[in-house]
């Protein structure tokens, strides 16, 4: 593709692939906030549920910490805010799926769009910086997640702080029960309550917490990166959407979501790298992102389309 449209393909691939490990911390700093909705995407999925509402509850977790932080200067408080009020917009679409029978991708699409709007609303109208009416009231330095120093370059605390969550999410699914009770209902549903599990309690629980997780991502982003919301989420906007690429390249287990959000992370900085120096278009760079992308993430998508076509016929 680079060859065909006149740029150096050796250059430009090189540019795509180390372009991004020119910035340790920024490229970090980035994966952290996909590596949550890579999570946020997962969890879900091995219950049986397409969680494409990563990007609303990250919206939600973004201002819900923020006016938290703006009002009480707690950092803990505000973190813990943003969490839960993803726990509940997750929970919330995982309801209207169990109890209504409303599809959860329907659902989740619709609050996406109401949130980004909302958020936007109220940033612009009302909690605006005079200063800069383009981004929100700052974080108060109180409330912030700080910057750590490690071999020499700088690194924000929310990396390390976003590993440990990955090791919770670990244990919750690989060493507990309600763990267990997620992935054998994503199974096959019928089994798990023949076998005294309770699928419905497993959905919801995998939603809430996919939705928490995706919430955290949001505020890591106010509280421990920009330290406001632009007014067209700048920051946030479309990360829930690449957590579905990470989850699947990381093969739907945590500990793969770090290296493939990383991973991630580099091919997007490597495309601007390529941007800059070869003036490439965006949309190449996109493309041949997109293209490693989904080589990467289809094995993981076939076996999940054959899981469900055996599951269904062993229902029948």
């Amino acid at each position: 593709m680079l060859y065909l449209l006149g740029f150096d393909p050796g250059r430009g691939m090189a540019l795509l692939l180390g372009g991004g490990l020119t910035d340790p911390d920024y490229l970090l700093s980035r994966a952290t906030f996909i590596m949550m909705t890579g999570l946020a995407f997962s969890i879900p999925l091995l219950a049986g549920l397409f969680n494409i509402g990563g990007e609303g509850q990250m919206y939600l977790g973004g201002l819900v910490s923020l006016l938290t932080a703006i009002y009480t200067g707690n950092l803990l408080l505000a973190l813990l805010a943003g969490g839960i009020a993803g726990f509940a917009l997750g929970l919330l679409i995982a309801s209207l799926r169990v109890y209504r029978g409303v599809n959860e991708v329907i659902t989740a699409i619709m609050l996406n769009w109401t949130l980004y709007y909302i958020t936007i609303y109220l940033i612009t109208n009302t909690f605006y910086d005079p200063l800069a009416p383009h981004e929100s009231i700052k974080v108060p330095p109180q409330a912030r997640f700080g910057i750590m120093m490690l071999g020499g370059f700088k690194l924000h605390v929310i990396f390390p702080i976003a590993l440990i969550l990955i090791g919770l999410s670990y244990y919750i699914l690989y060493h507990t029960r309600l763990g267990f009770e997620i992935r054998a209902s994503g199974l096959s549903p019928k089994a798990a309550k023949y076998a005294g599990l309770n699928p419905k309690k497993a959905m919801l629980y995998s939603m809430g917490l996919g939705g928490f997780f995706a919430g955290l991502g949001g505020a890591f982003n106010v509280l421990g990166f920009t330290y406001y919301i632009d007014t067209l989420l700048t920051t946030m906007f479309g990360m829930g959407f690449d957590g579905i690429g990470v989850a699947l390249m990381g093969r739907n287990h945590p500990i793969g979501i770090v290296f493939s959000s990383i991973f991630f992370s580099m091919l997007i900085l490597g495309g601007q790298s390529m941007q800059m120096e070869l003036n490439a278009p965006k949309e190449v760079a996109d493309a041949l992102s997109g293209i490693i992308i989904i080589a990467l993430a289809l094995p993981q998508a076939y076996r999940m389309v054959i899981s469900y076509i055996r599951t269904k016929r062993l229902i029948r």
